[in-house]
C-alpha cells in the first residue's frame, strides 16, 4: 500500500463541525476504560501489540477540559486525547443506530 496522503484539515474540521452539530448537546458516558496500544506499535501492523495500557474517557476529558476552561492553551497532545473521545462518541452512535 502506497503511504503517499495528503490530509486536508479544512475537510477534517468541516466534517467534524457538521457532525457534532446535529448530535445532543450532551453525551453520557457509560463506559470509561479502554485498551491502548503504544504509540510506537499502534501502526506496525505486521507485528502484534507486546503491550497493552488502559486509557480512560474520563481522564482524557478532564485533560482537555483545562483547555475548555481557559486554564491553559491547546497543545499538541489534545488531539490524541480528543481522538479517544470522538473514537467513544462515534462507537457509541452507531450502536444506538443499530438498537433503534
Amino acid at each position: 500500500m502506497e503511504n503517499n496522503l495528503e490530509l486536508k484539515i479544512h475537510d477534517i474540521k468541516k466534517i467534524l463541525i457538521d457532525k457534532l452539530d446535529i448530535i445532543d448537546e450532551t453525551i453520557f458516558i457509560d463506559q470509561d476504560l479502554y485498551w491502548n496500544i503504544l504509540d510506537t506499535e499502534l501502526y506496525d501492523v505486521y507485528k502484534d501489540p507486546k503491550e497493552l495500557t488502559i486509557g480512560s474517557i474520563v481522564e482524557d476529558y478532564e485533560f482537555i477540559s483545562a483547555v475548555i476552561e481557559g486554564n491553559r492553551d491547546i497543545i499538541d497532545y489534545d488531539l490524541y486525547k480528543l481522538s479517544s473521545i470522538l473514537k467513544f462518541l462515534g462507537k457509541s452512535m452507531l450502536i444506538a443506530k443499530a438498537q433503534n
